[in-house]
């Protein structure tokens, strides 16, 4: 498979409301998540999903680092946005 662009932590890209790229690995090595900063909008990808209302780890029996997934959602949790959207588990709207 070609690779059309490579990006890396603090990469931005001022389309799409301003897209910063954060290195968030555990889940698999080189994972990333996009946050939208103009819409505070996170995009965790398997970094996490949403239970009950909140942020949680994505399936941590598939995470090849736990403990680097577990410091990779600290971080997301971190972020103040309005929306977090997950690959397992949905959307979380924050107030």
């Amino acid at each position: 498979m070609n690779v059309d662009l490579e990006v890396e932590e603090g990469d931005y890209f001022p389309w799409a409301g301003g897209c910063r790229i954060l290195a968030t690995p555990g889940h698999t090595p080189g994972h990333i998540s996009l946050y939208l900063e103009k819409e505070h909008v996170l995009i965790t990808g398997d970094a996490a999903v949403t239970e009950a209302g909140r942020l949680e780890l994505a399936n941590p029996q598939f995470c090849l680092d736990l403990e680097q997934a577990e410091r990779s959602l600290k971080r997301l949790q971190s972020i103040p946005c309005a929306r977090y959207v997950c690959y397992h588990g949905g959307v979380l709207e924050k107030g």
